[in-house]
């Protein structure tokens, strides 16, 4: 039975929305159904057909699955307690592109979404989209149930179409590709598909499925598997899996995955020092001229107690920027240099000034600086802290006040000897180059140092030198040049006359010789009481050098944040690191954040991109308590899909893992980068540091409230 074009995009729209309606519905509902096991696919299923089941919230994961017919390298993500992406990159064997290697490395991304789980004699329903964006290899889409026979069995039927239901579409080689083949999903005729899983015992489970997948073309015309598969999965520990499957019982494979929680740390309770604790004042008679006030008249006991309370913070690794006292109030400018969720930070600077300040001091005010700008203030009484240090956290947050910093107050009192300020740190790096058809996987280690000079409060002076030590990333240039032809050529616009402005990235890459990625100044100020400002000049990355200025409006209560950027940039040498190129280019954006619960943030970009297109970035981000943040985005501008070439428009993941989740210590330090399936003009960004919005938003409302759980760590 083949759907008319009506239903099917009835279909096709009303999926999409029905995800963001559930996506964000305050219904209560039960928990999703758990999966046991992952599909060779990636994502919670048998061994390649879907189930219903979905994983823990939050949890981010990777499988690889080998056999004869292909190398799937999956990272899945469990987006929302029922929403599950999957990011694929596939050597399929059997079908030839230009190379005629003989296999092609494809990717593709899966959507599902658990509309119902297990209730009584109800099973788990979820419908899903698979390989729905790309070439159309893997391309179908089902709708699936599942339901617990006995608490170790577990059965799943379904309806698939296209490469569920065995039948192939045509791949994607007529255009650019990287776009929603709307007009397949859901089309053709359905046919049924089912697995049983038997959980053995905590560690082994074994699966057995019906799947319509005969791999037509991967077997390249000799018998295909069977409609039966078997697989056996192991657990070892809490995060990995490893199983054996035969398709068929005509070929085997291997597969290993892994999967981590941001919300189950390796170290539950961390490991970094206890706080001091609150130290309560004297009574009045045992310290009469501390609860009058007259120290405040002495000169020289501000001196005294600022130093001793910036030796203290210094230990909790708060930097002390200014204070002002009086006889009743207290104010400390402090940077954060060590906690991820900054409500830390406060919580670790209060108790310190009840250890420090005389018993007169009854309010304290605690503002946070950025680069020597003040971004917000929280105003506590001395008294709730004292009253409140064993309950729990939200009662100091209700007695709290936040609000917008008074941006220079005359009264403050600068810290001795701490401008100029110079720090330096050298440390190992490595880089990875991702989804080359010809090597997928390239990497290069070398030592990286990197130094910072502030000068004075919002002034920063900051470079970085790398050393290559090894690696398999080497010089390369586009368009099957040589690297001496392309050098030879001096153009940086391609065939179709799009500026080449990352396409030759991999010409920055692979030198023998030390290379400066940064070197810049950069002024940060905030003019007025909502508005912060940056400029940036010098070497800004390493493929660009200019000037680049943003401005951001950003009250301290709101979720939404405005900025705009403007930059002025020239193509650097790939060779002399201070030599400059011929391409010169402006661009900037307008840009609008907006933080949603749960840790979400949308940003919109919009303006002109390096190769001098025009259009709009769209981004979600999810952020955890404990720092991990994952996120994705997706470029359109004027550019054509056929000058932009394979993919039709730029989109990738972005993760995020702070360093203190893995080693239990605390730290600002993280790992991570951005997942793009090509590197392509259209689209690109400045990737300038320092940008204004991930600077001030960590002691702003949303995100200061959602990590204030650890005000009393």
């Amino acid at each position: 039975m083949r759907r008319s074009p009506l239903f099917r995009r009835l279909l096709a729209t009303t999926l999409p929305a029905a995800l963001v309606i559930g996506s964000v519905s305050s219904t209560a509902i039960a928990d999703p159904l758990m999966a046991r096991n992952m599909s060779t696919y990636g994502m919670p299923g048998g061994i390649d057909t879907p189930t219903a089941e979905a994983l823990p919230d939050g949890t981010l994961g990777a499988t690889v699955s080998y056999s004869d017919y292909a190398l799937r390298n999956n990272l899945v993500f469990q987006a929302l307690p029922r929403l599950t992406t999957a990011l694929r990159y596939s050597r399929v064997e059997g079908i030839n592109d230009s190379a005629r290697r003989g296999y092609i490395w494809d990717r593709s991304f899966d959507l599902r979404y658990q509309l119902l789980d297990e209730n009584g004699w109800r099973p788990a329903v979820a419908v899903g989209l698979q390989d729905f964006m790309g070439t159309g290899v893997y391309s179908g889409e089902y709708v699936v149930a599942t339901k617990n026979i006995t608490p170790t069995i577990r059965a799943t039927a379904g309806l698939g179409w296209g490469r569920l239901a065995g039948k192939l579409r045509p791949l994607d080689t007529d255009d650019e590709g990287g776009k929603p083949n709307l007009d397949d999903w859901f089309s053709g005729s359905p046919r049924p598909f089912g697995s049983v899983s038997w959980q053995v015992n905590d560690k082994l489970s074994l699966i057995a499925e019906y799947s319509n997948d005969e791999y037509d073309r991967e077997s390249r015309g000799s018998d295909a598997p069977g409609s039966l598969n078997f697989a056996a999965n192991y657990k070892v520990g809490q995060n990995y899996q490893v199983g054996l499957y035969t398709l068929g019982g005509e070929t085997f494979g291997a597969q290993f995955t892994v999967a981590l929680n941001p919300r189950e740390t390796p170290f539950p309770s961390g490991l970094e020092k206890a706080p001091a604790p609150v130290r309560p004042r004297p009574a009045p008679a045992a310290d009469p001229e501390g609860w009058s006030g007259q120290w405040s008249q002495d000169p020289t006991a501000q001196p005294a107690i600022q130093k001793a309370l910036g030796d203290a913070l210094s230990k909790e690794g708060q930097l002390l920027e200014s204070m002002a006292l009086s006889a009743n109030r207290a104010e400390v400018r402090i940077r954060n240099t060590r906690y991820i969720q900054h409500a830390e930070a406060v919580g670790r600077t209060a108790r310190l000034m009840t250890r420090a300040l005389p018993p007169s001091v009854e309010t304290f005010v605690i503002t946070t600086s950025e680069d020597g700008v003040p971004t917000s203030s929280v105003t506590m009484r001395r008294s709730d802290v004292e009253r409140l240090e064993n309950t729990e956290a939200g009662r100091i947050a209700a007695a709290s006040q936040l609000t917008d910093a008074v941006p220079y107050p005359d009264d403050l009192v600068a810290a001795e000897g701490l401008f100029p300020r110079f720090r330096w740190n050298l440390a190992p790096y490595l880089s990875t180059s991702l989804f080359d058809p010809d090597d997928p996987l390239r990497y290069e280690v070398g030592a990286k140092l990197s130094a910072s000079y502030e000068v004075s409060p919002g002034l920063i002076l900051s470079g970085t030198v790398r050393q290559r030590a090894f690696g398999t990333i080497e010089q390369e240039a586009p368009g099957g040049l040589s690297v001496d032809e392309y050098l030879a050529a001096g153009d940086d616009i391609d065939e179709n006359g799009v500026p080449r402005v990352r396409s030759d990235g991999r010409m920055y890459s692979g030198r023998t010789s030390a290379t400066i990625p940064e070197l810049t100044l950069a002024w940060y100020a905030r003019p007025t009481q909502d508005t912060y400002t940056r400029v940036t000049a010098g070497l800004l990355e390493r493929a660009y050098a200019g000037v680049s200025a943003e401005a951001l409006w950003k009250p301290v209560n709101s979720p939404l944040g405005l900025g705009v950027e403007i930059n002025r940039v020239r193509k650097r040498e790939f060779e002399d690191v201070f030599g400059l190129r011929d391409y010169e280019v402006t661009t900037g954006h307008i840009s609008a954040y907006y933080e949603f619960t749960e840790g979400f943030t949308a940003q919109l970009d919009i303006g002109q991109y390096l190769a001098g297109d025009r259009g709009a970035t769209v981004t979600l981000t999810r952020e955890f308590a404990n720092g991990w943040r994952i996120g994705a985005f997706a470029t359109k501008t004027d550019m054509s899909e056929e000058d932009f070439g394979e993919g039709s428009f730029d989109k990738g993941v972005t993760l995020s893992i702070p360093v203190s989740w893995a080693v239990g210590t605390p730290s600002k330090d993280r790992v991570g980068g951005t997942v793009r399936s090509l590197s392509r003009d259209g689209g690109s960004r400045l990737d300038v540091n320092g940008r204004l919005y991930d600077k001030v938003r960590d002691s702003h409302s949303v995100k200061l409230y959602e990590g204030w759980g650890r005000f009393w760590r």
